[in-house]
């Protein structure tokens, strides 16, 4: 089997045993408390693997015989559509910049849950994208300060925490405001989480979970970036009011609420280190996580790996690491973070990687990166040759965030299509 077959069994095995809806209907059988001791039960799910996690509910709803407690129809919103054999509310959304149906749907998930009582129970499914799949500004502001705000943070570099931060402060729904919106009903949320240190209060903008952000640190964010002659004056007034408690802040305590995290990038890494052993690989992680910028990012992997391969008797190594990388936006180019990432890692290869074969990978759980039909990069050493002739323009190609077009001459995209998950990003090396 080559590397390129090891790498990709080894990843799209792993990706398979994360399915959504059987993680779902498993942490469900695993809880201690009963989610159907109550009177009526309110179902929402909304990211990307939405209609995969309502199916892993709804399974488990039918072997309890349970499903006479479901309040109407289950909500269900994402960013692809599929045809459950259950009837539900769906809503087809957009990501990664909000529009007008994510809007609807959050203002229809507050008019649904606004129906329960105090014995009701609050189903919320929530996974990666959540924070654009479902938006409600605050009435100061209008969707498209919103969209102009998040898009001058992307560009400017900002973590997905800060980011995140502000979201939270503009909104009427995120940041535990969901479950401030139910009280004193209880909400229960079981969650896949897109973010590295699994904060709920970061994942979707923390709808069901208290916020430790306030409208202060949101300010502080928009100085640190140096963009607030950028940002509309009424997001800048709206924040100002809310430092001054002229507006309400997110809220910091919630006891109605339990959330749990059912999948994450941690539980994939591991997934992929115990297949890459059992697939004859000498297996190392790498035990910090990969979230700066992703041409840094590419010299430090390339560092971690020469000493990992320097310092190993093995023929056949596998080495695995995950995070999100951000990117520094100064062109006009396609691509996304990954394809950054495994450009940026051909372009400044060096050391004992030089004298071995080696396969690269580096790739978005969900299956998209960036706004392209790619998933991320494979590269490998047997393309060294068509590398040659590109070198003398790597620089202009990455300069002008144009990985995807370069990657494309070296047929070293990986495109897979949604994959109805989102844990973050993988890097996978594969050296014989």
């Amino acid at each position: 089997m080559s590397l390129r077959e090891n790498a990709l069994n080894i990843y799209t095995s792993c990706l398979e045993k994360l399915e959504p809806r059987k993680r779902v209907y498993d942490y469900l059988l695993s809880l201690k408390t009963s989610i159907v001791g109550c009177d009526k039960i309110f179902p929402v799910a909304f990211g990307k693997a939405a209609f995969s996690m309502m199916d892993g509910l709804i399974n488990y709803l039918k072997s309890t015989n349970s499903t006479d407690k479901i309040h109407n129809l289950p909500i269900v919103i994402s960013n692809s559509k599929s045809v459950p054999d259950y009837p539900i509310s769906e809503f087809i959304t957009a990501h990664p910049t909000p529009d007008e149906n994510s809007v609807l749907a959050a203002k229809t998930v507050l008019q649904y849950t606004s129906e329960m009582n105090a014995h009701d129970l609050s189903i919320n499914l929530i996974s990666g994208g959540g924070s654009s799949l479902l938006c409600l500004p605050h009435d100061d502001i209008s969707l498209n300060d919103k969209v102009l705000v998040n898009n001058l943070l992307l560009k400017c570099g900002a973590s997905i925490n800060e980011i995140n931060t502000i979201r939270k402060h503009l909104s009427k729904i995120k940041g535990g405001r969901l479950s401030e919106h139910v009280y004193p009903s209880k909400s229960i949320s079981l969650i896949i989480s897109d973010v590295i240190n699994d904060d709920v209060s970061t994942i979707a903008s923390g709808p069901t979970s208290i916020d430790h952000t306030t409208y202060s640190d949101a300010i502080d964010i928009i100085h640190r970036y140096k963009i607030e002659r950028e940002i509309p004056e009424n997001v800048i007034d709206l924040l100002r009011r809310g430092k001054s408690g002229q507006v309400s802040e997110s809220p910091k305590n919630l006891d109605n609420t339990d959330n749990h995290i059912i999948c994450s990038n941690k539980i994939f890494r591991k997934e992929l280190i115990e297949a890459a052993n059992n697939s004859g690989f000498n297996s190392f992680l790498i035990d910090r996580d990969i979230n700066g910028v992703a041409s840094d990012e590419a010299v430090r992997l390339i560092d971690d790996y020469n000493s990992i391969i320097s310092n190993s008797s093995s023929r056949r190594i596998a080495i695995v690491s995950g995070g999100e990388t951000v990117v520094d936006i100064k062109g006009s180019g396609k691509g996304g973070r990954n394809q950054e990432l495994g450009l940026s890692f051909l372009h400044r290869l060096n050391g004992e990687l030089l004298n071995r074969n080696w396969l690269f990978l580096s790739v978005g759980t969900d299956g998209i990166d960036g706004p392209t039909d790619a998933a991320g990069a494979i590269i490998s050493s047997d393309m060294i040759d068509k590398y040659a002739a590109l070198a003398s323009n790597i620089d202009k190609y990455l300069d002008n965030n144009d990985s995807y077009n370069c990657l494309n001459q070296l047929d070293s995209l990986y495109i897979t299509g949604p994959s109805g998950t989102n844990v973050a990003d993988i890097q996978i090396l594969l050296v014989d």
